[in-house]
């Protein structure tokens, strides 16, 4: 309550708050309509997809979570190619790259000039994003050799017992149409990681060489 001889405030109400147009408590409810910039998700989308790159490729050849990397990222539109140049901070951050051991290409061409010797592996993201991680440096080849090398073995272990079935005549007879086109599809796939391998065994391979 008021002190004695002290006038007592006037109640606020809507006459005392003079105001225009709808008061707060009958405004519509605020829309953002109109104002998502979709360039800007497609650039982050881009991004996103970039660091998902990276992580895939360094959980593939086992490499270790503290561990900072080289990179070229290659990115053809010039728009794009300044956000990630002004993102690379962010990029290097979540995908464990080098900041230091890191740049931005135009082209293919531009990005093997500033790519170290000894070949790299090729991360596309999207048409017109690439990202190239230099394979020197980037695992012990001794150990990536013996990995892929144990790799081998057993995808041709799984590919041999594949083609056995399918070369039986007797369960060619007897299996039905579906089945027989799941264990080719099995095959298919079975071939198509052994090749992988294959390839990842030569590139490591050549940089034992030098």
């Amino acid at each position: 309550t008021a002190p004695p001889n002290h006038p007592a405030p006037p109640p606020l109400t809507a006459q005392a708050l003079p105001h225009q147009g709808v008061t707060l408590m009958k405004a519509r409810w605020p829309s953002h309509a109109g104002a998502v910039d979709a360039a800007a998700l497609a650039q982050f989308d881009q991004l996103k997809e970039l660091v998902r790159g990276v992580r895939n490729a360094r959980t593939e050849y086992g490499l270790e979570q503290a561990r900072k990397v080289a990179a070229v990222l290659v990115v053809s539109d010039p728009e794009l190619r300044s956000v990630m140049q002004q993102e690379l901070p962010v990029i290097c951050l979540l995908a464990k790259l080098e900041p230091s051991k890191v740049s931005v290409a135009g082209s293919a061409a531009e990005a093997s000039a500033a790519a170290p010797a000894g070949g790299s592996v090729s991360v596309v993201v999207s048409e017109g994003l690439q990202l190239l991680l230099p394979l020197a440096g980037l695992f012990d080849v001794d150990k990536e050799l013996a990995r892929l090398s144990k790799q081998k073995v057993k995808v041709e272990k799984e590919l041999g017992g594949i083609m056995g079935r399918l070369n039986n005549p007797k369960f060619v007879e007897k299996a039905s149409a579906d089945y027989i086109a799941e264990v080719r599809g099995q095959a298919a796939d079975a071939q198509d990681r052994l090749s992988s391998i294959e390839q990842k065994l030569a590139q490591v391979q050549a940089l034992k060489q030098q």
